[in-house]
């Protein structure tokens, strides 16, 4: 397959995307047969020039998870009956109410599929609220309901990357269809998560507007790449640059081998640049990967590189062990492997080893210096947020200051604090008496995500021990019930001043 093209966005000049994974988990009931639908949706953004902004929606339901009813040819089938939903300062704007139903079987004691539909939508730029509906035909006494916003944007005036659409297989298209897009029939990947078992990543993305913002005859870079989740990190392996002419729609079709890629979490990332290399927009998707089979060979370095480093004139093996440790919070999940297991037995030799491959692979012209700017804030986070209790790195707030920087505004709430400050504008002024202390962390721009919160508490009132209570930023903690939480915490007979009335610090 080739890559034809690619993107998310600087600046607010993209339309944005939101890929969600949502598992429905229904329990449906027949006769003495418990039946449980399972069902997942994602769902992503294009443009399309003759009709404008859509947003395209990925369902799949496990064949096993619903109720299948005999038709009058003898064959079995299941339906699903979906409402979506999108709403605009309470007013619809666009609405499908539809059935789905499963490949007919003729036993269905062996139903070991899932089957999958594609939806798409137009949407004018805007904010809506998303409503999704679903339920089995065969059972309609309860339907599962999830609400979701959405956001989609649109600006001629910048070049634009779509969402990414992960796809399953794909093949030449013998005639148009709802699957269809640039000559190929696409069936989507639902879910985000690649087993140890799934050796490739294939994807598709469309970019806009390259000739109204370079004209006719120009042409830009297209750069595609695998990144963890936890850091900025380009993975070598998984990276390659394009050139491409400017089109009215530019299309990015690609996969990656993810035979070697670790265990972990991970953004696959599109980006537009101009011939001066300037972003012009970027776009990127979350994915988690499971390959137990596979651990990547990170310690062992070129050994003159190793012995002419940093990290080779640290002898210290208990210093090492502790900048090892601080670097959890922008650490890979296949880094923290070694800190858990193969640091407790690593000799001096390896600690170093470890300690330089980790700066080499984030800053390869100068690790020491990415080192150095890394530790001054581990110095920050020990003055701001370390105690008797614990190092500042080990904390909650020190991990989330380190993971994602300081944050663009802290709400400060003591303990005589008689309400809880609010993450929008309907929750303001939510009355709450008597709350243990805690803080709001805004961020208005968190990697890829916009205006995210993180809320802390010090339920056991001990100096410094914030603990995190809930987040909506992606991968975060997420409590729906944090308000409530932070009234019923018990604060009477407290002594601050002996750790031993607080048990886990």
């Amino acid at each position: 397959m080739t890559d034809n093209n690619n993107t998310i966005q600087p600046n607010n000049t993209l339309m944005k995307k939101i890929l969600l994974i949502f598992t429905f988990a229904l329990a449906l009931t027949c006769g003495a047969e418990a039946r449980k639908l399972s069902a997942s949706l994602n769902f992503t953004t294009f443009f399309s020039p003759a009709d404008g902004p859509y947003i395209e929606t990925y369902l799949s339901v496990a064949g096993h998870s619903v109720v299948f009813n005999k038709n009058d040819n003898g064959m079995y089938r299941a339906a699903i009956e979906i409402t979506m939903i999108f709403r605009r300062n309470d007013t619809v704007a666009n609405f499908k109410k539809y059935e789905l139903l499963s490949p007919e079987v003729a036993d269905t004691a062996f139903v070991d599929f899932s089957f999958i539909d594609q939806q798409r939508i137009p949407l004018p730029a805007g904010k809506y609220d998303f409503e999704i509906r679903i339920g089995d035909r065969n059972m309609p006494a309860q339907v599962y309901k999830q609400n979701v916003p959405v956001e989609m944007y649109y600006n001629p005036q910048n070049v634009i990357v779509s969402g990414i659409q992960l796809v399953e297989s794909f093949q030449p298209s013998s005639g148009e269809s709802i699957i269809s897009k640039n000559g190929y029939d696409l069936v989507p990947r639902v879910s985000n998560f690649y087993p140890a078992d799934a050796g490739r990543l294939v994807f598709y993305a469309e970019i806009y507007n390259s000739v109204q913002v370079l004209g006719q005859n120009g042409r830009f870079l297209v750069s595609t790449y695998i990144t963890p989740y936890e850091s900025a990190n380009k993975l070598e392996a998984f990276s390659r640059v394009k050139r491409q002419d400017n089109r009215d729609v530019n299309v990015v079709f690609s996969e990656f081998d993810i035979s070697k890629l670790a265990s972990g979490n991970y953004n696959l990332v599109i980006e537009a640049r101009d011939a001066e290399n300037k972003l012009l927009s970027m776009n990127s998707i979350f994915i988690q990967r499971s390959n137990p089979g596979y651990i990547p060979d990170y310690l062992h370095p070129d050994s003159l590189k190793l012995q002419n480093s940093f990290a080779w004139k640290i002898r210290s093996r208990d210093t090492l062990v502790d900048y090892i440790q601080s670097l959890r919070p922008i650490a890979a999940e296949y880094e923290k492997v070694f800190m858990d297991v193969g640091m407790k037995s690593a000799p001096t030799e390896v600690l170093q080893s470890y300690l330089f491959t980790f700066w080499q692979a984030r800053s390869e012209i100068n690790p020491e210096g990415a080192f150095k700017t890394y530790m001054e804030e581990v110095q920050k986070a020990e003055q701001l947020f370390g105690s008797r209790f614990g190092r500042g790195y080990k904390t909650d707030r020190g991990r989330v200051y380190l993971q994602y920087g300081p944050p663009d505004a802290i709400n400060e709430n003591p303990f005589d604090a008689g309400s809880i400050s609010t993450l929008s504008d309907n929750q303001a002024n939510a009355g709450v008496g008597g709350s243990v202390p805690y803080q709001i962390w805004h961020y208005y721009q968190l990697k890829n995500q916009r205006n995210k919160f993180f809320v802390f508490y010090n339920p056991h009132l001990v100096p410094k021990q914030y603990q995190l209570l809930h987040s909506d930023a992606q991968g975060e903690l997420y409590n729906p019930m944090w308000q409530s939480q932070l009234r019923r915490v018990p604060i009477d007979n407290i002594d601050a001043g002996n750790p031993n009335t607080n048990p886990g610090f």
